[in-house]
């Protein structure tokens, strides 16, 4: 397929612009989009966080009545089917774009080349795939996703830059500051589900909600709150259970013990058993179940037991880790922001502390108390 250098360049910048949602938007594909007629860029988007508007909805909406007629530049192929959004194919056709130009193809088995031949069918003149090469170079985690069968797991913790986990005993306060905060936030509602083990459930009695203004992003949702824990006896009352009105909540156990059980089960809170009653919760079977719920994306916020069982098991897909200076430690407001740290699957450590998730070690208990 031969494209003019101009048009070269313009896809490119869409495959430039994807990489923008890196660490944001798995176990979907990173995807850009540039809208251009006559020469002249009108508009220019990327998928920005997991569950959001994707890259063509958002190029459209920055070229406004301009896209009628317009080519778009995709490095995906335009998806055609309904997800947590509306699919894209529709929202181009819809505007009047007159071409489409992807870099790669959709590795998806559902899609199968069903968006460029709905484009098509709707009178669009497509192209593609163009530089499949470049394109395929941002889909690895995709494939991985697609062939692992199980929802991507975010590992996240907070830790002082000298490897601690938590202020020091008696001292009070949080590791780290407000803006890490919300970022936890933003990581929650992104995530369909978020994961704790006994030991933080016990230590930091959270409630496990995203609690930005007006809620989860994009009008999604709360995230399913999934308490892992070898029996129900051991959990004790926790505000977590009184809150199934802010959003469902599952404790996946290796027994459930009947009276506990109802007891639970009144609130609202489901039960599952998984893995043998003796031992500890099957994390594989866990995630299988989660993925059979419609859980594309896990975020497992601790305890330090429960990351390295992840890591030990080889489920663990992306650490995000907030790094505190050294003298936070053990000092209420002091902590400022921390820096966010981030690694996925396959990736080469990086020099920094934060290297313990890739090295298999196992990480000290995080923190972000009473989240």
């Amino acid at each position: 397929m031969s494209l003019s250098v101009q048009d070269q360049e313009r896809l490119r910048r869409a495959i430039a612009l994807a990489a923008k949602g890196r660490f944001r938007v798995e176990p979907n594909p990173l995807v850009g989009c540039v809208i251009e007629r006559e020469g002249r860029v009108l508009g220019e988007g990327w998928h920005d966080g997991f569950g959001g508007a994707h890259a063509e909805v958002r190029a459209l909406a920055a070229a406004g009545e301009g896209a009628r007629g317009a080519t778009a530049f995709v490095s995906l192929e335009p998806c055609s089917r309904q997800g947590k959004t509306p699919p894209c194919v529709g929202a181009l056709l819809a505007a009047g774009v007159h071409r489409v130009v992807f870099a790669a193809s959709d590795p998806d088995p559902r899609e199968g080349g069903a968006g460029a031949a709905a484009l098509r069918a709707g009178g669009v003149k497509v192209e593609g795939p163009a530089l499949p090469a470049e394109g395929e170079a941002l889909l690895a985690r995709f494939r991985a996703g697609l062939a692992s069968g199980r929802p991507w797991v975010v590992l996240k913790w907070a830790m002082s830059a000298d490897g601690r986990s938590a202020p020091r005993a008696g001292a009070g306060g949080r590791l780290t500051g407000e803006r890490a905060q919300v970022e936890v936030h933003e990581l929650r509602g992104r995530c369909d589900a978020l994961l704790v083990g006994r030991g933080t459930l016990a230590s930091d009695d959270p409630l496990l909600t995203c609690r930005l203004p007006g809620g989860p992003p994009d009008g999604r949702p709360q995230p399913l709150r999934v308490v892992v824990a070898r029996g129900l006896e051991e959990l004790g009352a926790r505000r977590l259970f009184d809150s199934v009105a802010q959003g469902p909540v599952l404790v996946a156990v290796a027994r459930a013990e009947p009276l506990a059980a109802r007891a639970l089960e009144a609130r609202g809170v489901q039960i599952e058993e998984i893995g043998p009653p003796a031992g500890p919760v099957d994390l594989g079977r866990l995630l299988t179940r989660l993925k059979a719920r419609g859980v594309a994306r896990l975020l497992v916020e601790g305890g330090a037991r429960l990351h390295g069982a992840f890591l030990a098991a080889g489920l663990a897909d992306q650490v995000q880790v907030w790094v505190a200076p050294p003298a936070a430690r053990g000092l209420r407001g002091r902590a400022g922001g921390g820096r966010q740290r981030h690694r996925q699957r396959g990736e080469r450590p990086r020099p920094h502390r934060d290297a313990v998730a890739a090295r298999r070690r196992r990480p000290r208990a995080p923190g972000l108390r009473r989240a």
